[in-house]
């Protein structure tokens, strides 16, 4: 009988040592060596290219405040202005190599990655930002994180860059042919070139963070931007003509490495979408603010501005209405991407 008893308190002793072991050496999911409690930590490096006091500077600290605040800093953010981990194609380069984590682009650059961003560089496509918004949160949206998921990023957001107008250092514009002989700074977007081919003015493509001294050395006669770059890079000492026409429009897709994401547990990702969501809307409330203090800043600077009347801007959309005829020529979808923003116009 005793034989039996001590036969059974060793069998007990060593089930007791079995489940202490193995709760000493329970980690919480997704710890990787970390102790038990211990939440494994995430460093975002947000790039973009443009000052931090425009509105898409403004949200990108935003968006840093508030996500380390509702992950109780689990996810750190750190922000990169004004081009300082280089331009936007290199930025994104750097996301699809994992070494930076997210960009809020300008949709001029993204061709180079998804073909279909050159629908942004149409011109005259938006009535105005309702429009806008309506389309990228919409059909069209859907369709391009198809295409940018098979390059490893995806968009959770998209932030207002404002109405492109033009600015040049020779004379005023009102019409097409005011254009022809200057030397016009776009971005590398073919349809862009073209557009300013057709009014008679050659494209230039020229990075954004050296287009201030391209101005200024006279090395292009005039650029295209909305009135945040204008007055922020300050263009308008440079720059003696602005004609507010309102000829293209610039979107600021906020978008994150994919696998970065994917990596997350469910609940970061929860959060990261439900952030981005509420700092993009606080962005498009920004934006629209800021251009009346844009307005009064350019007013005061002595640049003249022309407004163009609606039969002046009709000769624009007359002058470059073949350039659709080229996007539907050179990229795939383009129907479809055309009837999403029509239908986001209803």
């Amino acid at each position: 009988m005793k034989k039996r008893w001590g036969i059974f308190s060793i069998s007990i002793l060593l089930l007791i040592m079995l489940v202490a072991g193995c709760s000493s050496t329970t980690k919480t999911e997704g710890s990787g060596n970390k102790e038990k409690g211990e939440k494994k930590e995430y460093t975002i490096k947000f790039a973009h290219v443009v000052s931090a006091s425009t509105a898409k500077g403004k949200a990108a600290e935003k968006f840093k405040e508030l996500l380390e605040q509702k992950t109780d800093g689990q996810i750190k953010v750190e922000v990169y202005p004004e081009s300082q981990l280089g331009a936007d194609q290199e930025i994104t380069e750097q996301m699809q190599a994992g070494t930076i984590q997210m960009n809020a682009p300008f949709t001029g650059v993204l061709p180079s990655f998804v073909k279909q961003f050159e629908v942004f560089d149409l011109p005259f496509l938006f009535k105005d930002r309702e429009h806008v918004k309506r389309a990228v949160n919409g059909k069209l949206g859907e369709i391009f994180n198809q295409h940018l998921e098979k390059q490893g990023l995806r968009a959770i957001g998209y932030w207002d860059g404002g109405f492109k107008h033009l600015t040049n250092s020779k004379h005023s514009i009102k019409s097409p042919d005011d254009l022809n002989g200057l030397k016009m700074r776009v971005s590398q977007s073919p349809l862009l070139i073209s557009q300013f081919k057709a009014m008679g003015a050659g494209g230039v493509s020229i990075d954004f963070a050296e287009l201030y001294t391209a101005l200024q050395t006279k090395t292009v006669d005039g650029q295209e931007n909305p009135l945040s770059n204008i007055v922020s890079k300050k263009f308008y000492e440079v720059q003696d003509y602005l004609t507010l026409s309102a000829h293209g429009y610039m979107a600021y897709p906020l978008i994150i490495s994919n696998k970065f994401y994917q990596d997350l547990p469910a609940n970061l990702q929860k959060t990261v979408d439900e952030v981005a969501a509420e700092v993009t809307d606080w962005q498009w409330g920004q934006a629209a603010s800021d251009e009346e203090v844009y307005m009064k800043t350019l007013k005061e600077s002595g640049i003249e501005m022309t407004e163009l009347s609606n039969s002046e801007k009709e000769a624009f959309v007359k002058a470059t209405s073949k350039v659709y005829d080229e996007f539907k020529k050179s990229v795939s979808g383009s129907q479809e991407l055309l009837d999403a923003i029509k239908d986001a116009e209803k």
